[in-house]
């Protein structure tokens, strides 16, 4: 019962709980250790933050971006609201952001300066340079004694022999590094390279920090000359990933990248075209072996070419004669032609009836000038417009010329 000794029900208290704590503690910052986190398929993490004598369960949703790699055992400091899962009575922190300790400052640096990069077109698609299908020349700017400068090369020489790789050795990490990066980009473009890669292996955001400054940012965008971003594991985002022409999860990946077209698929594609062409070549050779058997040993080249150009010659001429016999047969043809629809059109017997004549019919004949007219007999006279129908009452001869 409450203090005015109504029953509340179990769903009414858990609301009147997540009342409380959501509107009261909302914005808060919780500094602890990272215990048991799970990154769940859905994209969704779950995790716990323990001091000395207590722990809260955590969670942050996958549409809220992470720049690093969480590992139990770090201290981080999570900001969010408190919340209560109803379901199962539980209170929990919904995170929307999630740094290291000590490294708040840098954090605030990184999103500062990506948001300025991405209002100046840094991350633009429009901007991003295609990668060539076969580079040649391949540059590298990393350090010379980590894991990821033998991840590169091991990739591209297994890939690609032929591509010849220009290491150019770069402080990745520490004072002075992203200078040294930027000068690193500067150089290999005019060196003659197809394709750049820069990156390091994993690290904490301060190890990474030299590719999330300005300096090696504007290198990047500035490069006339392709670029791979290779930074950390896979779940690290570096500035730098953002404005190169293409971001690779691990510097492995950016060597499979950079090769994108193997030595095994050339020399398959080439095995293609061997066999192909020899196969032409041997037909051709097949007939050109049977044309040759078919002349006598006797026969020179020269003769043959000579026969050759005789009977070229001939055709020549035995065509013009059959062009020109064609023409005249088809002038007199046409003329003969025209005559016949002239005789034709003349013998028309419609044609008089354009002249005010009139066609008679006895019986469905027409009368000629010989034949008999009796009277009584019925005719129909045919004009240009009009057919009339007669009954003859007397005949007598006259001469009309």
């Amino acid at each position: 019962m409450n203090g005015d000794g109504k029953i509340l029900s179990v769903s009414q208290i858990t609301g009147q709980i997540k009342g409380l704590l959501e509107c009261n503690l909302s914005g808060i910052s919780v500094e602890g250790e990272l215990s048991n986190f799970k990154s769940h398929s859905s994209g969704h993490r779950y995790f716990s933050l323990k001091d000395g004598s207590a722990q809260i369960s955590c969670v942050m949703w996958r549409s809220r971006p992470l720049s690093f790699n969480p590992e139990d055992g770090m201290k981080l400091v999570a900001r969010g609201n408190i919340s209560v899962f109803a379901p199962r009575g539980n209170y929990q922190i919904d995170v929307s952001s999630l740094i290291p300790k000590g490294v708040g400052d840098l954090f605030i640096a990184y999103e500062k300066l990506k948001a300025k990069l991405e209002s100046k077109g840094y991350f633009d698609v429009s901007n991003k340079k295609p990668l060539p299908d076969l580079p040649m020349k391949i540059g590298i700017a990393t350090s010379q004694t980590g894991a990821a400068v033998r991840d590169i090369f091991s990739t591209i020489e297994r890939r690609f022999p032929p591509a010849d790789i220009l290491l150019r050795p770069s402080i990745v990490q520490g004072e002075n590094a992203g200078e040294d990066i930027a000068s690193a980009i500067e150089e290999l473009s005019h060196a003659g390279v197809d394709l750049i890669i820069i990156g390091r292996g994993g690290g904490s955001i301060e190890d990474l920090w030299a590719f999330n400054t300005e300096i090696v940012a504007n290198a990047i965008f500035e490069c006339q000359i392709p670029i791979i971003s290779a930074v950390g594991h896979e779940t690290d985002f570096t500035i730098s990933d953002f404005v190169s022409d293409l971001r690779a999860a691990t510097p492995t990946a950016a060597a499979e990248l950079a090769t994108p077209i193997t030595s095994a698929y050339l020399i398959e594609l080439l095995s293609n075209y061997q066999n192909f062409y020899s196969s032409q070549i041997n037909s051709r050779l097949s007939k050109a072996q049977d044309l040759l058997e078919n002349f006598t040993k006797e026969r020179s080249l020269n003769i043959l070419r000579n026969k050759l150009t005789n009977y070229s010659q001939l055709c020549d001429m035995r065509l013009e004669f059959i062009e020109t016999r064609m023409k005249y047969k088809l002038d007199i043809f046409s003329k003969t032609l025209e005559n016949l629809s002239f005789k034709v059109h003349s013998f028309n017997p419609r044609l008089p009836l354009k002249r005010g004549y009139a066609l008679i019919y006895s019986k469905g004949e027409a009368l000629c000038s010989g034949d008999q007219i009796k009277v009584g007999d019925d005719l129909e006279i045919l004009r240009e417009h009009e057919t009339s129908l007669a009954r003859v009452k007397k005949t007598f001869a006259k001469k009309i010329f």
